[in-house]
């Protein structure tokens, strides 16, 4: 019997960690945007662990130098940039240039495993010592994200790395990736979280260095103290909860945020309920803070 169980919990971490960290791998062909942009390039760059890191770069100005502010839209779990299309002209009309990358093991990035937000924040930076190389001078630069994203983007903002962080908009973020991961077990797979998820986050870290107990956007925040935040989370959401964006919310202490709860949406699905509306949304978070 002891065996019996022990054989069950070594098959179902197994499965635990691959259907977390190594999900079949989503290309961009496979949710495609129709977007496209007159002037949009691709270009990738290498991170410090030498994994290729490929991004659009979108300019504001047809004839653009050097652009005045940059805006990077980071995408969801297991999603690709392309999908984040769809909230370039928001920033595009404000003057932004917008960088929307492809996160590790996504799209036409390479890696063997998704970054989960912490990895996929390190791997950025590469994207802003791409910026630095291109363009002189002090670049403002503003952070969106959606789910995975916008935890990617709070973790962002909150390095000691990045300097220039002029706002962050966080679209349906995680406060605490193992709290999250604790709900989704539950939820989907109908099992207390311990001891599998527990044996599956050792494994976590041991292969692939990433230590979810501690990936915290929560925490993060600490360090956002004087970066403008503005919380955007569906009512409906069921695969990550509102109240870990109200958490976030109540979280941010110091500097200016701002929180909108957007009715009858689902997961990250608040611009397709209302597009004009959350387009208002952001425009008067952007008037607020002059960005």
């Amino acid at each position: 019997m002891v065996a019996f169980i022990v054989f069950l919990l070594i098959t179902g971490e197994r499965i635990l960690v691959s259907s977390i960290i190594r999900p079949k791998k989503i290309t961009t062909d496979t949710i495609d945007s129709e977007i496209r942009f007159q002037n949009e390039n691709r270009f990738t760059v290498n991170t410090s662990s030498e994994i290729p890191l490929s991004f659009l770069y979108i300019p504001a100005k047809a004839d653009e130098r050097i652009p005045d502010k940059i805006v990077f839209l980071f995408h969801g779990y297991n999603r690709t940039g392309e999908s984040l299309k769809k909230y370039a002209s928001i920033f595009l009309e404000e003057g932004f240039s917008v960088i929307i990358p492809d996160n590790r093991f996504c799209g036409h990035s390479g890696g063997d495993c998704l970054g989960l937000a912490a990895l996929d924040a390190d791997d950025s930076l590469a994207i802003f010592k791409w910026i630095k190389d291109c363009f002189p001078g002090d670049i403002p630069i503003g952070l969106f994200g959606e789910s995975f994203g916008a935890a990617q983007a709070i973790l962002l903002a909150s390095s000691n790395n990045v300097q220039n962080i002029s706002f962050v908009i966080s679209d349906s973020s995680f406060s605490n990736l193992y709290s999250l991961l604790k709900e989704r077990v539950r939820a989907d797979y109908r099992i207390k979280a311990f001891p599998l998820l527990t044996v599956a986050a050792f494994s976590i870290k041991k292969k692939y260095g990433i230590d979810i107990k501690n990936v915290s956007p929560l925490k993060a925040l600490e360090k956002c103290a004087d970066i403008p935040v503005f919380f955007i989370h569906g009512e409906n959401d069921t695969f990550i909860l509102p109240q870990m964006s109200i958490d976030l919310y109540n979280a941010k202490n110091c500097g200016y945020k701002k929180f909108y709860l957007a009715e009858g949406a689902s997961h990250c699905s608040a611009y397709d309920i209302d597009p004009e509306g959350y387009k208002k949304k952001i425009q008067e978070f952007l008037n607020k803070i002059n960005a």
